[in-house]
């Protein structure tokens, strides 16, 4: 991927072309003896090659707020330029104790200070930066994006929709066939359900699989929503997913740790991201005393019970969950993730908590993945909320879920990935 082969060089950098020849050097004109001797010195970046490896990659869309991510080539700064209209005019950057981003991998920025129901135009910017010493630095010429427009979400929209692939395991023709569903649907936002990939051991590994596996903005415009599987807290680099799959802001700093986790209103839709963690328990010897989400899972109870009394949440017309590992399993002899043996079949400690929660609070529907192996479960006497469980990696068993919801009601339906053919179809009825 490190020339990002399909990528459409001429459509993605605009007017702007980055070469030996069109290089500018920046240099610092800081004082000070640290600098004696060199304040004129420079040096050009060694790759003045092509350094964006992929289209951007829009996410976490609220009324208030968007974070866009991209990845790289070359370690570089960069920026997003947006605003109300095509011209833009605002900057946004995600600098951290002063600084501005300097970064290997991904660059990322988030939108700040929007309104609900409003659509916004952005582009992102990024200049490869080289430092030599403290006072020895130098970058290009920004290489810019198109502009892309995108819309936030809000309580005010007559419909929402939602488009879900899950279990993709780094299999890119089904994901590039999920993507090509959903350019067809059209939903206001497309949510991956866990297990993107197997395993995170180099940041290649998520350029190619997450940021750029179709070679297209596949997610330039139409949001991104991530909820964390278990196979994507495995490996090296798992922690730093976070750079490509940015985390949410909590406006509580008593959930600053719980990144995945959000509510929102789409319309008539309120979406509730929450993550159940790995498929075993924290003292499995598989983890070697690197697995902790025996507190991280009580901690999203008590951020869950407060998400669900918002306003906006508690009022909305309908209430879905979205989770990796289901909450339920109709099999008496399903493995509840909290013994030894093998592997979770479903997540017996998560539905403890916040089953409960659901009931309580009239969540309606669940949407998890994790058994590669589609599944409805009406509701019953003792569970008042319905459960769908979508397919696997290859196209004989993927599948791609899409719901629409107006006033009325709110339409789910399952589409076997390799046939098109629907595997099912249910209404709800507004709750309130």
């Amino acid at each position: 991927m490190g020339n990002c082969e399909g990528f459409n060089r001429r459509a993605f950098l605009g007017s702007v072309a980055v070469g030996v020849g069109s290089s500018a050097i920046l240099t610092s004109n800081a004082q000070g003896q640290e600098n004696k001797g060199q304040e004129n010195a420079s040096a050009k970046p060694e790759q003045t090659q092509q350094f964006v490896a992929s289209y951007p990659i829009l996410q976490n869309v609220t009324e208030t707020s968007a974070s866009i991510a991209w990845a790289l080539n070359t370690p570089s700064t960069g920026w997003v330029e947006w605003g109300t209209t095509p011209a833009l005019g605002k900057i946004a950057r995600n600098s951290e104790f002063g600084l501005n981003p300097f970064e290997e991998d991904f660059l990322s920025a988030r939108i700040s200070g929007l309104a609900p129901n409003t659509k916004y135009y952005y582009r992102t910017a990024t200049a490869a930066f080289s430092y030599r010493t403290a006072y020895d630095k130098s970058a290009t010429e920004p290489q810019y994006s198109d502009v892309y427009s995108f819309t936030t979400c809000g309580p005010n929209a007559k419909s929402g929709s939602f488009f879900v692939m899950n279990d993709t395991h780094n299999t890119i023709p089904t994901i590039r066939e999920h993507v090509k569903l959903a350019d067809e649907l059209k939903p206001d936002f497309i949510l991956w359900n866990g297990d993107l990939c197997s395993f995170y051991m180099d940041a290649q590994h998520i350029k190619e699989n997450i940021a750029n596996p179709t070679n297209s903005p596949y997610a330039a415009e139409r949001p991104i929503i991530f909820v964390p599987g278990n196979h994507d807290r495995r490996g090296s680099w798992a922690r730093n997913l976070k750079k490509c799959l940015t985390t949410w802001e909590q406006d509580d700093p008593k959930f600053y740790s719980l990144g995945y986790n959000y509510a929102f209103r789409q319309g008539p839709i309120a979406a509730i991201l929450l993550d159940t963690g790995e498929d075993k328990p924290d003292w499995h010897p598989a983890w070697s005393e690197m697995a902790n989400y025996e507190p991280y899972r009580e901690l999203q109870t008590a951020w869950l019970m407060k998400a669900l009394e918002r306003p906006e949440i508690k009022s909305a017309p309908y209430i879905v969950a979205f989770c990796h590992i289901p909450l339920y399993d109709k099999n008496p002899k399903a493995n509840p993730g909290n013994i030894l043996d093998r592997w979770a079949s479903f997540q017996w400690p998560c539905c403890q908590m916040w089953s409960p929660l659901f009931e309580k609070y009239g969540v309606q529907l669940a949407v998890a993945a994790h058994q590669h192996r589609f599944s409805y479960a009406e509701p019953t006497k003792d569970r008042s909320w319905a459960q769908i469980v979508g397919g696997g990696p290859e196209m004989a068993n993927a599948c791609s879920i899409y719901c629409y919801a107006d006033e009325n009601e709110m339409k789910l339906t399952c589409t076997k990935l390799d046939d098109k053919s629907e595997l099912g179809s249910w209404t709800y009825k507004p709750r309130v």
